[in-house]
């Protein structure tokens, strides 16, 4: 739990509904962002680290108080993890085109859980350029952290008694209303000032980029320190050797993973028991992935990948010795 409280960023928290703001320290700033309109901002530092970090780009104006864009926020987020994108030639959005600057972070978030996209018929859609609210953001900020298993474990019951004790607790939208109430319970997010959510509030760049400063963000001198990256540069925490197989559920579409997510390329299931759900992994010979499911032949070291059709699942077979990287 987090305990030591800026005050100052605490009540800029109260009056704009930014994230609460814990003290950090040892932390050596090496350069300066180009941004004209960040000085003096509440989130100045923060957006500075992200900067220093690479998770935020090279432009003149940071526009800390303008509404953030899904996909922008997708990016940071991905970015702030340490986390580099695969090249792929194929977009996992009918709305992001394969060529975008923003196709390699969607289909890397995708494929991680941490979003789901809008289904229409047989596409899939982004909605890119949507600005985020409040209870989305939550709602992204822990998958990202790869928190949806413990989410899972909130009780239902718990969450109609939390969110009864605010004013318009009543409002959050069902999806959101587990995390919202898990961030709130783990100071992940606090309400604001006068005691309410705004759950439909919409989020500045400013708030995003401090969520993704305080919860995400991995130090460019801790990666450059870690002897645990992969070959394209993203850092891991461990190592395992496991034996995989693959799986689909291509004749009903609408089925979903033990954590309710759509079915995709990236789903795998997983003994909780060596592998939390909700965990981000990278897979040899498969990619990124997220720990999303579970079955009852899954036990151990023993990794089922979920593929898009019955033949690519049948002639995957049963593989051993297979190097799964978990990243969180």
């Amino acid at each position: 739990m987090r305990k030591a409280w800026i005050l100052a960023s605490l009540a800029a928290m109260m009056i704009m509904g930014a994230p609460a703001v814990e003290a950090k320290t040892n932390e050596t700033e090496t350069s300066t962002p180009p941004y004209v309109d960040i000085a003096g901002h509440w989130a100045e530092k923060d957006i500075e680290k992200l900067y220093i970090a690479g998770a935020v780009g090279q432009m003149q104006d940071f526009r800390p108080n303008d509404p953030v864009t899904l996909g922008e926020l997708i990016t940071m987020f991905v970015k702030a993890k340490g986390i580099e994108p695969l090249k792929s030639a194929e977009s996992s959005f009918a709305d992001v085109p394969a060529n975008s600057w923003l196709a390699p972070y969607a289909n890397t978030a995708y494929e991680l859980g941490i979003v789901h996209g809008q289904k229409k018929g047989n596409q899939v859609y982004l909605n890119p350029n949507q600005p985020v609210e409040r209870e989305e953001m939550v709602s992204i900020l822990v998958r990202s952290m790869g928190q949806s298993g413990a989410v899972n474990q909130v009780k239902w019951s718990t969450t109609v008694q939390a969110l009864a004790t605010y004013q318009d607790g009543n409002s959050v939208q069902q999806a959101y209303q587990r995390p919202l109430v898990y961030a709130l319970e783990n100071r992940l997010v606090s309400p604001y000032g006068d005691g309410t959510l705004k759950p439909q509030t919409l989020i500045t760049r400013a708030e995003a980029a401090t969520y993704a400063s305080l919860h995400l963000l991995t130090p460019k001198a801790a990666k450059t320190a870690s002897a645990n990256q992969l070959a394209n540069g993203t850092s891991f925490r461990e190592r395992l050797t496991v034996q995989t197989t693959a799986y689909t559920y291509a004749s009903d579409p609408t089925t979903l993973s033990y954590l309710e997510y759509p079915l995709r390329k990236g789903v795998v299931a997983v003994d909780p028991n060596v592998i939390p759900l909700g965990t981000h992994l990278y897979i040899e010979g498969y990619g990124y992935a997220v720990a999303a499911d579970i079955g009852g032949a899954v036990k151990q070291r023993h990794v089922d990948l979920y593929l898009p059709t019955l033949q690519q699942a049948q002639s995957y077979g049963m593989k051993q010795g297979v190097n799964v990287y978990i990243l969180d």
